[in-house]
């Protein structure tokens, strides 16, 4: 089944997709940016309109209203105010007179005035008529008579009703959504979604890129493969040709094996590599060029994984390159001692760390171990130099003895390893035996074959395979000797590599290992989304709240004037005042008010006003002014007329304003803003109580408070009782007061959430995980660049290390070849043969070493990078590590060996 991750992707098949999307996308955002800067920045510019009916109560006049401060809406709308009870047709179907968007009565109905539950029959909102759902209308109106009656109850009367209209404006006339955090997230959706589009298309053109060049190497090597087939089918014509010479019967016994063995495996080699050809027919399609001709005879129905054809055309390729240098030493020609060498190395190579163990190897073990290993170098110098350049039927039956021989000595070796394995196997239990694992081993035998090879085989069975030599890993004597070796490891405490046997435990480590990256690109963008969801909807229900907000005012009270008689005021009750009390009218100063609110704002949650205040304590007669009769409930209590108290409200400004005209404003009757008006009732029996204090900031928006403790205003507290109860200062009563206005104004002026929360917690979601996801994936590719820099800086010291360390050995080159041949030859049994050849093959690993960190190093800065430049940099540190390792060996066998017999 093909991987589709070779199949063409979505942006190969459409280039413009991703880049055309993103500039869409971002022109969206930007759009978007411009319209949430004109909600977010727009400020009212249409003045309400208002129609005022003749003859209103409490001075509202159509001159008196329109000389209130303009109201200002996001919305142009006409506000009609009328005083009688609204019709049916009025404040249910919104039937209102043309041009009339909202209609309010600022009457009461005298026979049941039920101040707790707003009169929501005497508001109507056109708009809202057509809705089916009742509840926009009765929030909407609820609000709006509210805004009235909070206003009236704080002693206003046009400015009552242009503060209502300001409240129809913040909740039915506002122009849409205004919160910052939604419309910044709506805008900023398209964007991080473009950048998202743009930094997976970027990933997966560097991915395509990787392909491609992946698939080029491939397809070099696979047309390398079918160059070098014509080279390998002239060698089996040559060996064909010098087989069928062969007379005697045994000569042609060996020689027609040997032709039918190189004509067997040329077939499969050409075989291979024309299915290959064929699928690279198909793969140049799906990743180069789908308008590419691909062959109809053999085709495949689909195209392969690139990583199959990669690793089966490199396969190929050392395949071919073995058979090819395998048939010189098989055919009789010269240069099978190189091919034999690279296949001996890799044994020996093991076998030299064996030799050294002489702590855990026997003396007997050692002798045996290092005749076979001189008996192997032996043969590898007689493939070298004794036989001719021809291809004679002689010659081919003496190397195909010479093969003989050499499998023979490669069961000695395999045998004594086996020996030593089992010995070394009860000395190390089956607690450490078992952890000598089939994984372990191949990494060892990687390395040395990378070590024997200087680097260009990963494993040796295709060259042992074209040389007709067993290759599984059971007969392999590379296979027992790393056993031997980790077995040694094992026994002195090194670290073994371990394999679970159990699938189950494997996919479980496999699991824990991934589920880190899985949590870092998928569950933290999710839950830091969601997160932020939660907490824009926790905070906008925050926002709405009226209670429980945190008080931020910071302005002391500015002035204290006092209006009416002082000598009214009286003194403490009870038998005898306090001695660490001032003189009640000496409590009525500025000084100390602003140090009776300091100190209850140091001691609760209350705060100081949040804007500028002046405010006139009124000494007012209580008798004069209202009728009042004691409450029902509470003793210290009275209770005065509600529609009695708005009609004593002007008397009273009128009366301040003849001693404070500034405070007053002359056409509308109401407080200016930026005074207050405090009542500060005075019964015969010398009680006093505080009023509601009028003030010249208007009551807006949904669920005010400023004004909306009616009860204060018409069921006041009395104090300084005949008793002696409640004996309270004057000064401190109006200080209460003060600090409930300060949180009263800032409970006030609340726009309405029209936006569902809901729709607030998805919107700011989806925003915050596409940032979030983006960020991500930036991140982990800056991660990528930073390690792939690192590990290039890295590999370059290395590859610099490795050259100088060459130079050294190249150095002593003469006196490693005195140690070998003059000094260890003459003990190899060999007359000096074996030496010869292990001094030979040691040569050529250090110049292919040589050359190969020539060409590493010769590379342009720009293939100085990358996976594979990494990886062929360790391999040559895998070959000169062992190269060196022999070195230090031969020197130390060497200089043992001029000890004994000197």
């Amino acid at each position: 089944m093909a991987d589709k991750q070779h199949k063409p992707t979505f942006w190969r098949r459409l280039p413009w997709v991703a880049p055309v999307t993103a500039l869409a996308l971002a022109a969206i955002a930007a759009g978007l940016g411009q319209v949430a800067q004109t909600h977010i920045l727009a400020q009212p510019e249409h003045a309400i309109t208002f129609v005022i009916e003749d003859g209103l109560p409490y001075g509202i006049t159509q001159e008196s209203v329109e000389a209130v401060a303009p109201a200002y809406s996001y919305e142009p709308f006409t506000v009609m105010v009328v005083e009688r009870e609204l019709t049916w047709d009025e404040y249910d179907q919104g039937e209102l007179p043309a041009g009339v968007d909202v209609m309010m009565s600022v009457g009461f109905d005298e026979e049941d005035i039920d101040l707790v539950l707003p009169d929501t029959r005497r508001v109507a909102v056109a708009k809202l008529a057509d809705l089916d759902d009742w509840m926009p209308y009765h929030r909407a109106a609820s609000d709006i008579r509210e805004t009235l009656v909070n206003n009236l109850s704080q002693g206003q009367g046009p400015s009552a009703v242009v503060g209502a209209a300001t409240t129809a404006a913040i909740s039915e006339f506002d122009g849409g959504e205004r919160s910052p955090v939604f419309w910044i997230s709506i805008a900023l959706i398209p964007l991080l979604f473009a950048i998202l589009i743009m930094v997976l298309w970027a990933r997966d053109l560097a991915r395509e890129r990787a392909r491609k060049r992946a698939f080029s190497r491939a397809r070099l090597r696979l047309a390398r493969v079918v160059l070098e087939l014509d080279l390998l089918e002239a060698r089996v014509l040559i060996a064909g040709a010098a087989l069928d010479r062969a007379k005697d019967k045994s000569a042609r016994k060996v020689t027609a094996g040997i032709k039918r063995e190189l004509t067997s495996e040329l077939s499969e080699i050409r075989r291979d590599s024309l299915a290959l050809a064929h699928e690279e027919q198909v793969l140049t399609r799906a990743i180069l060029d789908p308008r590419a001709p691909v062959h109809e005879r053999g085709k495949p129905t689909e195209a392969m994984p690139l990583d199959e054809f990669v690793a089966r055309a490199d396969a190929l390729w050392r395949r071919t390159n073995a058979l090819i240098a395998a048939s010189s030493l098989r055919v009789g020609h010269t240069g099978g001692g190189d091919i034999l060498g690279q296949v001996a190395l890799a044994t020996t190579l093991a076998l030299d760390e064996i030799l050294k163990r002489s702590d855990r190897i026997t003396s007997h073990e050692i002798k045996t171990l290092g005749h076979h290993r001189s008996d192997l170098l032996a043969l590898v110098n007689e493939a070298e130099s004794a036989f001719g350049n021809d291809s004679t039927p002689a010659a081919i039956v003496a190397h195909a003895d010479l093969m003989r021989r050499w499998q023979q000595v490669e069961q000695h070796i395999i045998t004594t390893l086996k020996r030593i394995d089992k010995r070394l196997g009860r000395q190390a239990g089956r607690s450490l035996t078992a952890k000598i694992t089939a994984t372990a081993i191949a990494g060892r035998m990687k390395n040395r074959a990378q070590a024997a090879s200087g680097g260009t085989l990963s494993n040796m069975s295709e060259l042992r395979a074209s040389l007709d030599l067993a290759n599984s890993d059971a007969t392999m004597p590379t296979h027992h000797a790393e056993r031997v070796l980790l077995l040694l490891e094992a026994i002195d405490g090194s670290a073994v590599q371990t394999e679970p046997s159990n699938k189950f435990v494997v996919w479980t480590r496999q699991l824990n290992a991934e589920s880190a990256g899985i949590a870092v690109a998928v569950v933290v963008p999710i839950a830091v989304a969601l997160i932020s969801g939660s907490v824009a909807v926790a905070t906008m229900e925050a926002s709405d709240k009226t209670y429980g907000r945190p008080l931020t005012g910071t302005e002391p009270l500015a002035s204290l004037s006092i209006y009416g008689d002082p000598a009214l005021l009286p003194e403490y009750a009870g038998d005898a005042a306090p001695v660490d009390r001032p003189a009640n009218i000496d409590t009525l100063t500025l000084d100390y008010v602003r140090d009776r609110m300091e100190s209850h704002t140091s001691s609760t949650d209350a705060a100081l006003l949040p804007e500028r205040v002046d405010l006139i304590v009124a000494l007012l007669p209580l008798e004069d002014y209202v009728e009042s009769r004691p409450h029902d409930e509470f003793e210290d209590t009275i209770r005065i007329d509600y529609l009695d108290l708005l009609d004593t409200y002007p008397r009273i400004k009128s009366d301040i304003a003849a001693s404070y005209p500034d405070a007053i404003d002359d056409v509308t009757g109401d407080v200016r803003p930026g005074y207050a008006i405090l009542p500060i009732w005075i019964a015969q029996d010398d009680t006093l109580g505080a009023g509601l204090p009028l003030t010249g900031t208007l009551s807006t928006g949904v669920d005010s408070r400023l004004g909306a403790y009616y009860f204060i205003a018409s069921e006041p507290r009395m104090f300084n009782q005949p008793d002696g109860t409640s004996s309270v200062d004057v000064g401190g009563v109006v200080a209460s007061r003060m600090t409930d206005l300060g949180r009263e104004m800032e409970y006030n002026n609340f726009r309405k959430q029209t936006l569902p929360p809901s729709a607030l917690f998805w919107t700011v979601t989806i925003a915050t995980w596409t940032a979030a996801q983006v960020l991500v994936i930036a991140g982990w590719s800056l991660a990528q660049l930073v390690r792939r820099g690192a590990g290039t800086r890295k590999a370059r010291g290395a590859l610099r290390e490795l050259k100088q360390e060459l130079n050294k050995l190249a150095l002593g080159l003469d006196l490693s070849m005195l140690d070998t041949v003059a000094v260890l030859g003459s003990t190899d049994g060999h007359g000096g043969k074996a030496a010869e050849a292990d001094q030979r093959l040691y040569e050529m690993m250090l110049l292919t070493a040589w050359r190969e960190v020539q060409e590493l190093e010769s590379l342009p800065r720009r293939q100085q990078r990358g996976a594979e430049w990494r990886n062929r940099v360790e391999r040559m540190h895998t070959v000169i590590a062992s190269l060196s390792e022999r070195e230090t060996a031969v020197a130390e066998r060497a200089l043992e060996l001029i000890r004994t017999y000197s």
